[in-house]
């Protein structure tokens, strides 16, 4: 059991400020001022000194004033087996505890004091929400993001609760790391309101949680630059902010098309279709699918003796021979000046291959139509649920390009959907045995016998090929204490690429046996991926295997 701690002036007797749990005693600290007005004060962060930074999101060492040492933890760490261990480590080096020996805090004071090592020392830390201690909080967020190959950061502010959300997009998932957990829903409205301050092409000069705001920001992360493309949604119970993650430098990797996950017949349809003049070649996948970089690989690798200039809202990665532009639009008009005058300037600029960032809307809607239409190789990508979509959505009211000018000749060249999909871990990935599916699960054995049956009929292969993630994981692909990312290495991708056709009534071609489900399934069958992801991402497998009545 723990008690919660006011810090006094004049100490209270230990009776009145401890209490007993386990082998350890534990005081609950008040908010920045309890941490403030400890006495003896907090001298400085020991983490690093008895190697326990891994740890430091979780329990943080720290010496005080007087030579002791102290832990302080989250309230569910601070009488662990980690703690303990701490403790015996501290006494072994002979170090004296401090009494209390433990503090409890919550995660984002625990986040400050284990940073005052790397910046101020620990006894400056602020009794009120400084806009520099704000400003730090920030920056962790950011540092844990880059370092961890996080592709966004997502602050949801609950405004009816006491704690909100700090969520990451990593691997294609979106988590909630230990580290952020339980952050105040007042700390976290500061924080963004200080952030804010820094945006650059921003609409408004505050943080305005009832209102979508967007804008880009730059922060330094270990000597690398990184740009944050800020997207706020003013949603029913607070705002909800993403941060979208982009070296400012970065180039694209890997350097080929093949190492991204694209069949050798993909690339080489592609590089085909590429060496043709004019029209345009259009990359459709869902949010976090990883069309830019694909796109940036396939720029990347254009002859220099072709000009190409790119259109980008921002830019993502650096092509070495390209011109890039970074084009900022504002949320509530339909048309911006400087997009507006961009384009004017682009006709003009002789180029022979155009990289439009993105067609979401009207106005670049428009200026696919301008550019498409004008025999420059075009290169956009779009959402999109497949190859065969793209078309639809480009025809939607929301994009408006009329479908007589889709089916002119030259116009599309090529439509390419992709979906990422994890890849298994070599090291521990396990056969696909129906006892090894139904460990832990709701469904029997005999319907994963079933199931595994069903893949064998609908493909041709055997199951001993067949590789399942082990949830448990191993040592390769163990992750910053994140058991979703357990069991997996990286992610590839599963593509399908079609060539509009024009025969009457059907402007895309369907070509049996060639989807990105198909593609997918290559990879399963080789081991790579495990089924139940390309059936997640698919929703294929168990419709087809019901319908022939192979499930019960």
């Amino acid at each position: 059991m723990m008690v919660r701690w006011r810090p006094r002036r004049t100490p209270a007797p230990a009776a009145a400020r401890l209490a007993v749990f386990d082998s350890a005693r534990a005081v609950v600290l008040d908010g920045a001022r309890g941490l403030a007005d400890l006495d003896p004060p907090v001298r400085r962060p020991l983490a690093a000194e008895f190697g326990a930074r891994a740890l430091s999101d979780r329990i943080c060492p720290a010496e005080m004033a007087d030579g002791t040492v102290a832990l302080f933890a989250l309230a569910e760490h601070v009488g662990s087996d980690q703690a303990d261990e701490l403790s015996r480590r501290i006494e072994s080096a002979g170090r004296r505890m401090a009494d209390p020996p433990r503090y409890v805090l919550s995660a984002a004071l625990l986040l400050a004091l284990a940073r005052g090592g790397a910046g101020q020392p620990a006894t400056s830390f602020p009794r009120e929400r400084t806009p520099t201690a704000l400003a730090g909080v920030f920056q962790d967020m950011v540092e844990w993001g880059v370092r961890h190959g996080a592709s966004d950061l997502h602050l949801n502010v609950c405004r009816d609760e006491a704690e909100s959300e700090v969520r990451y997009t990593l691997a294609g998932r979106y988590i909630a790391p230990e580290r952020f957990r339980r952050m105040p829903t007042a700390l976290l409205l500061d924080v963004l309101a200080v952030a804010w301050m820094d945006i650059r092409g921003g609409n408004g000069a505050v943080f305005d949680p009832l209102a979508e705001q967007q804008g880009s920001l730059l922060r330094q992360v270990d000597g690398r630059d990184i740009t944050l493309r800020w997207a706020s949604l003013a949603a029913d119970r607070g705002p909800s902010v993403c941060l979208r993650f982009l070296e400012r430098h970065a180039r694209p990797r890997p350097a080929s098309l093949e190492a991204l996950g694209y069949r050798r017949d993909q690339v080489e349809q592609i590089e085909r279709v590429m060496r043709s003049e004019g029209g345009a070649i259009v990359f459709a996948g869902t949010v976090g699918s990883g069309k830019s970089t694909t796109l940036a690989t396939l720029i990347a690798g254009l002859p220099p003796h072709r000009k190409v200039i790119t259109l980008e809202e921002p830019v993502e990665y650096r092509i070495e021979h390209a011109v890039q532009n970074t084009i900022g639009r504002y949320l509530d008009r339909e048309a911006h000046d400087g997009y507006a005058a961009k384009l004017r300037a682009l006709k003009r600029s002789a180029m022979t291959d155009v990289l439009l960032g993105e067609i979401r809307d009207a106005e670049t809607g428009r200026a696919f139509m301008d550019l498409a239409g004008s025999g420059v190789n075009v290169y956009t990508t779009v959402h999109a649920p497949s190859a065969a979509g793209i078309v639809d959505r480009l025809a939607s009211e929301f994009v408006g390009i009329p479908r007589d000018f889709l089916q002119t000749p030259g116009i599309l060249k090529l439509l390419v959907f992709q979906a990422l999909l994890p890849t298994l871990c070599p090291a521990c990935a396990m056969p696909a045995q129906a006892h090894h599916l139904a460990r832990g699960g709701t469904r029997p054995a005999a319907y994963w016998e079933h199931w595994l049956a069903g893949i064998e009929s609908a493909w041709p292969c055997s199951r001993e090929a067949l590789r399942l993630r082990n949830e448990a994981g191993c040592g390769q692909c163990r992750v910053a204490q994140l058991p979703e990312l357990a069991g997996y290495r990286g992610r590839t991708v599963a593509a399908e690429c079609l060539e509009p056709g024009l025969p009457r009534g059907a402007l895309v071609p369907h070509v049996p046996g060639r989807g990105a489900m198909a593609h997918a399934m290559d990879k399963a069958l080789r081991g790579e991926i495990d089924p139940r992801d390309v059936e997640v991402r698919f929703m294929a497998f168990e419709t087809l295997a019901l319908r022939e009545g192979r499930l019960p």
